[in-house]
């Protein structure tokens, strides 16, 4: 696949075949999508629904029935139920799809352990599964529903890659980027499952070379792995010559080093055994800072400005907030009383 503007994820190539796509919510996705960023979407995969048509785009009853119909389609996203991802994925990855990106929610682990070996064996590339989609402001497009109905209010084409489990607060912190004057080139939800098919480790891997990319927002949280191996990454490619992005990171749940075994809000985000702390996460990535000078770590989430400030990174546009702490724009706790408010 040959691009001209975006990443591997997501470019001016992409064209998308939407499994799933006359469910409600899949059907939404697509008509707003469509309306923001036509022609993206190709076609959909609903069995028993083929002839049909969702947005202007045709249904057909398999992915190889549409592949005769549009070749052009290198682009999977998963809408379908939990116990259908596995056919699905596999449907898509044997009719030669590469990229691939899963929204839905509470995939069984043992499918997404096999639908994940069975890709890397066929260098397939799987975002997800609970992912919110992809991105990329100056083609401009996106898969999925990252943005909302509309995505101009937080995302301006720019340097940044925003790296999040989350798929809000991938938007939110967008926003509060944009008021301080600084775009995004590539904002990635990449689901917050247990088991993550593409964690922010291949995505650094993948951007080390993209002379667009000015700098890197990490959004971690407790559990797993995947902070302390994106750490390890950029210092090897530190060390290798291929890495000098200045890297924000935060990392969500020091509040919940002594609750092991509880889940807080994504499947993820548990500590078992000792092990996905976030004090633990944060020791690693600001010893990378301290050895390689180009990653802060913020104490607060919306400190993520002020490290990339800090930086150097230099602004895409004018700061609309200059010389003020920012604020996020919605907020629960009113910080001068410590009181929820609204």
């Amino acid at each position: 696949m040959n691009w001209t503007k975006g990443t591997v994820y997501l470019n001016d190539r992409t064209r998308i075949i939407v499994m799933g796509i006359t469910g409600r919510e899949a059907s939404q996705v697509v008509s707003e999508s469509e309306a923001l960023y036509p022609g993206f979407v190709v076609a959909g995969v609903t069995p028993g629904k083929g002839g049909s048509f969702v947005a202007n785009k045709p249904v057909y009853n398999t992915v190889k029935e549409a592949l005769q119909k549009h070749p052009e389609i290198n682009t999977g996203l998963v809408y379908v139920p939990p116990t259908s991802v596995k056919d699905a994925v596999i449907e898509l990855i044997n009719a030669g799809i590469k990229l691939i990106y899963i929204v839905t929610e509470h995939v069984p682990i043992r499918d997404t352990v096999y639908f994940y070996h069975y890709a890397k064996e066929r260098d397939v590339i799987i975002v997800g599964p609970t992912s919110l989609g992809c991105i990329v402001p100056s083609v401009p497009t996106r898969i999925g529903a990252v943005g909302g109905k509309n995505p101009s209010i937080a995302y301006a084409p720019g340097g940044l890659v925003i790296l999040s489990k989350s798929g809000g607060l991938t938007t939110t912190t967008a926003e509060m980027f944009k008021r301080r004057g600084w775009g995004v080139y590539m904002a990635l939800a990449l689901g917050g499952d247990v088991i993550s098919c593409t964690t922010f480790a291949d995505v650094l891997e993948r951007i080390a070379d993209d002379p667009k990319v000015k700098g890197v927002i990490i959004q971690g949280e407790v559990g797993g792995s995947y902070e302390e191996k994106a750490a390890e990454t950029i210092l090897r490619l530190y060390k290798e010559g291929r890495w000098n992005k200045p890297v924000a990171a935060f990392v969500a749940g020091r509040f919940q080093e002594g609750l092991e075994g509880v889940s807080f809000g994504h499947a993820g985000a548990i500590v078992e055994r000792g092990k996905g702390k976030a004090t633990d996460k944060i020791r690693m990535f600001n010893e990378v800072g301290r050895e390689t000078g180009l990653v802060k770590v913020a104490e607060f989430y919306h400190d993520l400005v002020h490290c990339i400030e800090e930086l150097g990174v230099p602004r895409d546009f004018e700061d609309t907030t200059p010389g003020g702490r920012v604020k996020p724009l919605y907020a629960t706790i009113d910080e001068e009383t410590c009181r929820f408010v609204g």
